[in-house]
């Protein structure tokens, strides 16, 4: 009686009764409110999302346009630069001539200027501009920051957007001068301003035309990011919640914020939305209002106290049974049943704390199926599964009742094995897995070959932390799967050292990208017969801070692991560029320059459109191919880009041809322009007489595709005789040139006889 009148106390509100059946509906009827609130806040959430993603796909494109107007534009003005660095006695007739070289169609230069002791003597063009000749930076106000900071610094200072003198707005960018001397440092010869037309870059980069779709402000006058003043757009849109990028600029960046046009739109069809999610809430709420009546009604009819019993005891077993199945289903792999990382890390954790009253050694194994992801790619996930599933079978029979084999995430396991002697049990768990990986495995429709690489630590239970011993272990995987895979590594202390070596070697050239530490030095191609210089190949050099200059040998496969070689390729391909622009204006005839391309550079969706931004003149550049990107004709977007660089008069040149990778109908598929003898073919021309005849072939092959034939690696005369004789059109070696710096290869072209203006010299041996 008294638990009856405490319950009709409690569903009193407000004044009404409710009865105890009514509150299952009143509790479902605010279940399903909250829920309707959620399903319409993500619904607006969601229409949110593919707004914004619509404006970053438009922003991005708004950003690639800026930055590489802007680059072109300042290879322009450092070309310039580099010009009266090499010779500051250039007149205005050759200025004017220079200038009008290097101005490419659709370039937002408004002009070119330069200023020997800060003062401006030349223009181009001088139509409308007249104002700026005879300027003196240092009685500028306005201006006199930024030219003293390019001087004092050495670098290229870009300044602006700020009122132009001879009228407009424009971006300035201040390019030093320092011309060098046989003795002592080099002295400063005054300024050359590159004058960006801000309203040009604006029409050209898409800002103002017509079908523009989106409000954009842009803020960071003088490169200050979000810090700088707006200068293109309203301030209203940074109030919108808008999206935002950053463009990045000499020596500062910009900050891009937009919304579409008008505003963020509002989520259609809300009205039909919630009237939908209110007729769930009634089919939802009405069944539970009628059951819980009827139930009432039969409850009275019962026992209150017995029934109040059996529906406890009842309700104690369900949970016991429901907490089971929790505890089993959140320590287990759904997929293979094995256990899962959150039960190793738990089993680990046991170890650890029990480590001073246990006995024994204790061996880790990381294993990884080898090809798992391409088991994905061929033959769809539900073979992955079965593969996956094979896999957690073998380790079930493979291992002891007592070990623990969990999978951890993906095709990766951990076993934990205790023993007297771990190093032993280890070596022979191992083989027996390996070996059941040899056999085909039936995936269903299909039957396929898989391996295993696995790694290994050991170490006493009160040694060396669980958590420690599974980075050991991580690290032995990783050295397995370096050196073939299907195969088992023990962790070393060796192989510790080495890996840490690695991993500072890897923060130094992440380092160094950051600090311009890498540059481009040049090894010349002669034509076989005349020895005439016919090209040159541009090769990456580390000028590091503490070892010297260092050869690619001892970075180049650190910098691939992580995935630094696309950014090192395209820092070769701009300063080459540059190199050459500075050696033509030097008056000097440049030959084609090859440089080496990634398979991470070729698989860039934006490589093309960025080489059209640089105006490269069509034979003026080639790209080697450094791996086998020429045997892979399923990915489109490599097949495409290499068709786009051919249409840009960009040669393809295929590297250390004849190692064995590529084969005939690779080569007449791709259709280069030249192939590359590897060094190892040549270096025993002399000697062997099937290595003559080999490269023979190779000419033979060249001649009847139409594609000519280099050497490399040529060591002595004598080779590049032979080579010469066996139909080779082009050699590159130490006997005919080594590899150097971009000054001491002008210098050397230089020597070959004074360069003047149209007339130029073709430099020999």
């Amino acid at each position: 009686m008294a638990s009856g009148g405490l319950l009709r106390i409690l569903c009193r509100v407000n004044g009404l009764v409710l009865r105890p059946a009514s509150l299952p509906a009143l509790i479902a009827l605010v279940a399903v409110g909250l829920l309707g609130l959620l399903a319409d806040h993500q619904n607006h959430q969601l229409f949110e999302q593919h707004a914004r993603a619509a404006v970053a796909d438009r922003l991005s494109v708004v950003r690639a346009r800026l930055e590489g107007n802007i680059s072109r534009d300042i290879q322009i003005g450092r070309a310039v630069a580099a010009a009266f660095a090499t010779r500051p006695t250039l007149d205005k007739n050759e200025f004017t001539t220079l200038v009008e070289h290097l101005l490419a169609d659709g370039s937002d230069l408004r002009l070119i200027a330069a200023a020997p002791d800060m003062v401006v003597s030349m223009v181009h063009p001088l139509v409308g501009n007249e104002r700026a000749v005879g300027l003196d930076y240092m009685n500028t106000p306005a201006q006199r920051d930024a030219v003293l900071r390019a001087r004092t610094t050495g670098h290229l200072v870009l300044a602006g957007p700020l009122d132009l003198v001879q009228g407009g707005v424009g971006l300035i960018g201040r390019f030093p001068v320092l011309v060098s001397r046989p003795a002592g440092p080099p002295v400063f010869w005054g300024i050359v301003s590159a004058v960006i037309d801000l309203e040009r870059l604006y029409g050209n980069s898409g800002l103002t035309a017509a079908d523009f779709d989106l409000d954009l402000t842009i803020r960071g006058r003088d490169g200050k990011g979000a810090a700088g003043e707006v200068f293109f757009g309203s301030d209203d849109v940074l109030a919108q919640n808008p999206l935002i990028t950053t463009v990045s600029i000499p020596g500062g960046t910009w900050e891009l914020a937009a919304t579409p046009k008008g505003g963020w739109p509002a989520p259609p069809n809300t009205t039909s939305f919630r009237f939908m999610i209110a007729l769930i809430g009634a089919f939802v709420v009405l069944p539970i209002l009628v059951t819980g009546h009827l139930y009432a009604e039969r409850r009275r009819n019962l026992d209150e106290l017995s029934e109040a019993k059996r529906l406890a005891e009842a309700r104690n077993t369900q949970l016991e049974e429901a907490n089971r199945r929790v505890r089993h289903t959140s320590l287990h792999d759904a997929l293979t049943g094995l256990p899962n990382r959150r039960h190793l890390m738990d089993h680990l954790g046991r170890l650890d704390s029990e480590a001073l009253t246990l006995e024994g050694r204790i061996a880790i194994l990381h294993l990884d199926i080898d090809r798992f992801k391409q088991v994905n790619d061929a033959y769809g996930h539900a073979a992955g599964d079965r593969l996956l599933q094979h896999a957690a079978d073998l380790m079930r029979t493979v291992f002891r009742p007592d070990d623990i084999v969990a999978r951890i995430g993906g095709d990766e396991f951990v076993a934990v094995c205790v023993s007297d002697a771990p190093e032993d049990l280890a070596r022979t768990l191992a083989d027996k897995l390996i070996a059941g990986f040899r056999h085909p495995i039936d995936l269903g429709e299909v039957r396929c070959r898989s391996g295993l690489s696995i790694g290994i630590a050991c170490s006493s239970l009160r040694g060396s932390p669980s958590s420690k011993l599974l980075i050991d272990a991580d690290i032995a995987l990783y050295r397995a799967k370096k050196l073939g895979r299907n195969r088992f590594e023990f962790f070393t202390r060796a192989l510790e050292a080495e890996v840490v070596s690695a991993k500072r070697l890897a923060d130094e050239i992440l380092t160094g990208i950051d600090e311009g530490q890498f540059d481009a030095h040049y090894q010349q191609q002669f034509d076989a017969s005349t020895r005439e210089l016919v090209g040159l190949e541009a090769l990456i050099r580390w000028k590091h801070p503490t070892e010297g200059l260092l050869p690619p040998a001892r970075f180049i496969g650190v910098a691939e692991d992580i995935n630094a070689l696309p950014v090192l390729d395209h820092i070769v391909l701009e300063t080459a560029l540059a190199h050459r622009l500075s050696w033509v204006a030097a008056g000097i005839e440049v030959p084609r320059i090859a440089v080496n391309v990634s398979m991470g550079r070729l698989r860039d969706e934006r490589l093309v459109d960025r080489l059209r931004e640089m105006t490269i003149q069509p034979g003026t550049l080639a790209f080697e191919l450094t791996e086998a990107i020429y045997l892979d004709d399923s990915d489109q977007v490599v097949s495409d880009n290499i068709h786009c660089l051919k249409k840009l008069g960009i040669d393809i040149e295929i590297d250390d041809f004849g190692t064995g990778y590529a084969s005939i109908v690779s080569v007449m598929r791709l259709q280069p322009k030249r192939l590359k003898i590897a060094s190892q073919l040549t270096a025993t021309v002399a000697a062997s007489g099937s290595q003559r005849q080999l490269i023979r072939s190779i000419v033979e092959i060249g001649r009847t595709q139409g594609i000519g034939v280099v050497a490399e690696g040529v060591e002595t005369i004598e080779q590049a005789d032979i080579l010469r004789d066996l139909g080779c059109q082009t050699l590159q070696g130490y006997a005919l040139g080594r590899p150097m710096s971009a000054d001491q290869l002008a210098g050397l072209m230089l020597s070959q006889g004074e360069p003047t203006t149209g007339d130029r010299r073709p430099l020999r041996t």
